[in-house]
């Protein structure tokens, strides 16, 4: 993948992704390859990912809907597909 089109993905400006690289501090493996700065893909963890959610009420008095937040936000990711833990 080309340096800018990996900097853009990570929502980092292309130059600071190119000062990165120029000064070995690129947090992914990267090589030029004739004008172009190449960004090596990392490799595909075996390990599927888990999802972590999070629900919280704004006061002590509501502490009995707490239940139902963590029911809702984990039928959400359950819908979307994503590994609760």
């Amino acid at each position: 993948m080309n340096l800018k089109d990996w900097a853009r993905q990570q929502g980092v400006y292309p130059m600071t992704a190119y000062r990165w690289f120029r000064e070995g501090k690129l947090p992914v493996p990267a090589h030029r390859a004739g004008r172009l700065i190449l960004v090596d893909q990392p490799p595909v963890s075996a390990v599927p990912e888990i999802t972590v959610v999070d629900a919280r009420v704004s006061s002590a008095d509501q502490r009995s809907d707490l239940d139902l937040e963590v029911a809702r936000v984990t039928a959400w990711a359950a819908a979307e597909g994503l590994p609760v833990g």
